[in-house]
């Protein structure tokens, strides 16, 4: 099932949400002095998008709009898509990781996007999600405003999906604080890939661990990534080869 944020736009289950700022005890501009508006920079895999989007931005006294290529010194950057997929991903990755201000956030805009990758755009330091498809120009402006002073523009849906991911995660975290040093997994890391090993499938452990199937693809995404692993498969090989399971 996808995530689709046009049907949140306008209406009652659209949440904008103050995000909390550490050590602070109100939100703060992202950009600094009022007067110097909210640096702001646009990527998009669609030039007219690009082209409308910026005209826009650039036309709000509360915005100041980088030049091309100058994500790393924005307050906010606005990522305008036709889908998610896992190139773009690595380009919002690349983009978080050069960031010159630690509280850079993003605005992304695009078609629905599957539920399993919420944590991985998440991850990128997305906090608005809006609509491509027919979406009014006025409508980013206020939600990137929005955006570079602390809030977070998102459908109601969207959060309470994260927010059950994250519960799930701690409980979880709670429940297994073991880490096999030598691995570098976690007890319940070794858990789930040593079903995997005597062949279940997704449903079957997650029902096992009292997990969701979401949250049982989000540990095996976690242990790939951090061990350079390629996949699933390849993640129970070097369990096995390690000894844990």
């Amino acid at each position: 099932m996808g995530v689709d944020a046009r049907t949140a736009l306008g209406n009652p289950d659209l949440v904008v949400g103050l995000l909390p700022r550490e050590g602070r005890g109100a939100a703060e501009p992202l950009g600094g002095h009022a007067d110097d508006g909210i640096a702001v920079s646009v990527f998009a895999d669609d030039l007219s998008d690009g082209v409308r989007f910026l005209r826009a931005l650039s036309e709000s006294p509360e915005v100041r709009v980088l030049p091309l290529k100058r994500h790393a010194e924005a307050d906010v950057v606005v990522v305008v898509a036709t889908r998610v997929d896992d190139a773009l991903l690595l380009q919002m990755e690349k983009v978080a990781a050069q960031a010159e201000n630690s509280r850079q956030r993003m605005v992304l805009i695009s078609d629905p996007m599957r539920e399993s990758q919420l944590s991985r755009v998440v991850g990128c330091g997305v906090v608005s999600i809006l609509p491509r498809a027919s979406i009014a120009p006025h409508l980013i402006v206020r939600a990137v405003v929005a955006s570079g002073k602390g809030e977070a523009v998102m459908p109601k849906r969207v959060v309470r999906r994260l927010l059950e991911e994250a519960r799930e995660f701690h409980q979880a975290a709670r429940r297994v604080p073991q880490v096999h040093a030598e691995a570098g997994l976690t007890d319940r890391e070794v858990e789930v890939l040593r079903m995997f090993a005597d062949g279940h499938d997704t449903g079957y452990v997650a029902v096992q661990l009292r997990l969701s199937e979401r949250t049982i693809k989000k540990i095996v995404q976690d242990l790939t990534r951090r061990l350079g692993l390629r996949n699933r498969t390849h993640a129970v090989s070097y369990a096995l080869r390690a000894g844990v399971i």
